[in-house]
């Protein structure tokens, strides 16, 4: 679906009545189809994003096409895979150990510009062994950070699921205390000191900790990770701390997380959660802000969204109309693997629906 039958079906699609306009938008969505979009991994088989764009463009009404095309050109936000492992392999060389050696170095009052020092000191040693690394989703890519460690991170310190059960726990402490006898350090009771929990994007923060009046409690996955180290004995209640670490995530979902994190840890007696995040996406980024008239009036017809989708997980977020996306977040992003549901619904429509969106989302739960 190159150059000259990608041209034609634009041109038709868009109402272009000679090729003259096709140049000035063909070679920049060529560009970025071959090195981004075509790599969506939920497009079917056979399918590219050209295509998928003339077929998508098609949907909407012959006057709303130019507005459609620009919210792909001009607001587009494409993560590919490529650049999510490229997060991965910088997250622990550049934030992960940079953390020990800043423990390392206010624990035993070592300048932080004295980093051989710092490395070969015992305690640096001990906090590698008691690091464990928890994903949060599919999407932590748990085994591109443990390869991405170059050994440093041993399977018995790592696990793709934070639910972790009771016999679990207890492999994960009798490997961690072999390891310190192994090393020369105390084993008799084992505990992790450094708690790193891996997702790849937040939009919104309400999937990790949000406030539920009416049960008057703190509910999501923080809440859930919190509770089982201390129940199952994963870390000593004073010598721990507990790192968010998000490949991406939106200066609303940091704020949420922060804010309501801190409370929790603060009613329950908890270490706080610190929040890294390598990538951060600004507001500026949401078609909330800064748009155009005609992208807003595209956002907000009716004819252009699909309300069936809202179910009890959509209404977590607060809103019940999906038209600006999951907590009505608005964001034009797209992961590589798969678009979030905080974006706007003419992005991740699934495909079964009318409008379906250009780039289809797979949903973790059953939304329809």
């Amino acid at each position: 679906m190159h150059d000259q039958n990608a041209a034609e079906l634009l041109a038709k699609v868009m109402g272009w009545e000679d090729l003259e306009t096709v140049p000035q938008v063909l070679p920049t969505l060529q560009l970025l189809a071959d090195f981004k979009y075509d790599h969506y991994q939920r497009f079917g088989p056979g399918r590219r994003f050209i295509e998928s764009l003339a077929l998508w463009l098609h949907q909407f009404e012959p006057q709303d096409r130019q507005a459609a095309l620009g919210l792909v050109l001009d607001h587009l936000v494409f993560i590919s895979d490529a650049e999510f492992s490229h997060l991965v392999r910088s997250a622990y060389r550049d934030w992960i150990v940079q953390e020990r050696m800043r423990l390392v170095s206010e624990e035993h009052e070592i300048p932080s510009f004295r980093v051989q020092e710092i490395a070969r000191h015992r305690r640096f040693e001990q906090l590698r062994l008691t690091s464990l690394y928890l994903g949060l989703s599919d999407g932590a890519r748990t085994n591109e950070l443990r390869r991405a460690s170059d050994g440093e991170i041993g399977n018995e310190q790592i696990w793709q699921a934070y639910e972790l059960g009771d016999e679990k726990a207890e492999d994960m402490l009798q490997d961690l205390g072999a390891s310190l006898q192994r090393a020369g350090f105390a084993s008799d009771d084992p505990h992790f000191n450094l708690i790193w929990l891996l997702d790849d994007f937040s939009g919104s923060g309400n999937t990790y900790i949000r406030y539920d009046g009416a049960s008057r409690r703190f509910k999501g996955k923080l809440p859930k990770i919190y509770q089982r180290l201390h129940q199952r004995g994963m870390v000593s209640p004073s010598h721990y701390e507990v790192f968010l670490m998000l490949y991406t995530a939106t200066r609303q979902a940091i704020d949420h997380i922060e804010y309501w994190s801190e409370r929790f840890t603060t009613d329950q007696g908890f270490k706080p959660l610190q929040v890294r995040v390598l990538c951060p996406i600004e507001p500026e980024v949401s078609l909330a802000n800064n748009t155009s008239p005609a992208l807003q009036a595209l956002l907000a017809n009716p004819a252009y969204s699909n309300n069936s989708v809202v179910d009890k997980h959509f209404l977590v977020g607060g809103t019940d109309d999906a038209s600006l996306g999951f907590a009505g977040c608005a964001l034009p992003v797209v992961l590589g693997h798969n678009t979030p549901n905080n974006s706007v619904f003419l992005l991740w429509g699934p495909e079964q629906f009318k409008p379906h969106g250009l780039f289809p989302r797979v949903s973790r739960h059953r939304e329809f």
